[in-house]
């Protein structure tokens, strides 16, 4: 019963939601002079009775029974319109969605499938001193461009580091799901491609330089294959965000008073 109470109250705060959202982009749209004709109404209503592969009178017909008479169903139609043809001229425009953008996404995929999955690494540790910290970062910033550059990792680990791995030349072995080497350390690294090293990385006094050297296959499909899908995500999202914006904005200008 408290269930029941609960999924009601939301559904009803929903509902006074979106009421209260078409009502300010209506005021909106009154004053920059945004009106639907009963023809683009006519028209809508053609269209989806043609989505759902039924005649217009069997759709008004199915409003009815849901409680809709002819006239509430053109008006939620015509609400419907005149809040697309709102997005067009005022949010839409806000929406730019670059490459960068699109891969950003899809990596926070990739990164996603990684926390449930081991993998292998090697690494280069540095001991922070309290006197020679700019120093020891020039040259951690010198080992990670040798290492991107074709140095041996494994030479590079004998030579500079101070953790007890050294001597395996890094290798830290297999990393099993849950691990963790500090989350300053684990987040850049889950962003890390088979074969790719890390910037300099700081942790509890010290500096790491991490190499993945083995990840499992990835279940995902390459971006390239699902580039244009992953744009519409992104771009879905930046205009969903837009639009809270929007009427965010529309709303400190109005005084809304709720009465029940």
């Amino acid at each position: 019963m408290q269930q029941q109470q609960l999924a009601k109250a939301e559904m009803f705060k929903e509902l006074l939601q979106k009421l209260i959202d078409e009502r300010v982009v209506a005021l909106a749209a009154d004053k920059l002079n945004v009106t639907v004709t009963t023809k683009e109404v006519d028209d809508s209503i053609k269209v989806k009775a043609a989505d759902l592969k039924v005649s217009v009178s069997d759709l008004l017909g199915e409003a009815t029974k849901q409680g809709l008479s002819e006239a509430d169903y053109r008006e939620e139609v015509r609400r419907e319109i005149l809040f697309g043809k709102m997005l067009e001229t005022r949010v839409r425009a806000r929406v730019r969605v670059t490459d960068d953008d699109a891969r950003e996404y899809f990596k926070k995929l990739e990164v996603q499938e990684r926390r449930n999955q081991p993998f292998r690494c090697s690494i280069i540790t540095l001991d922070l001193g309290p006197g020679a910290n700019k120093e020891l970062r020039v040259k951690a910033d010198g080992i990670v461009k040798a290492a991107r550059g074709g140095a041996d990792f494994a030479k590079l680990a004998k030579l500079h580091s101070t953790d007890v791995s050294r001597d395996k030349g890094g290798d830290l072995g297999t990393r099993p799901v849950g691990a963790s080497m500090g989350k300053a350390i684990d987040e850049p690294v889950l962003r890390l491609d088979a074969g790719e090293v890390s910037e300099p990385l700081v942790n509890a006094g010290k500096l790491y330089i991490v190499k993945v050297t083995e990840r499992p296959a990835s279940q995902l499909p390459p971006y390239a294959d699902v580039k244009d899908i992953v744009l519409m995500r992104v771009r879905d999202e930046m205009l969903q965000k837009q639009i809270k914006v929007w009427l965010d904005e529309l709303k400190s200008g109005v005084y809304i008073e709720v009465r029940l």
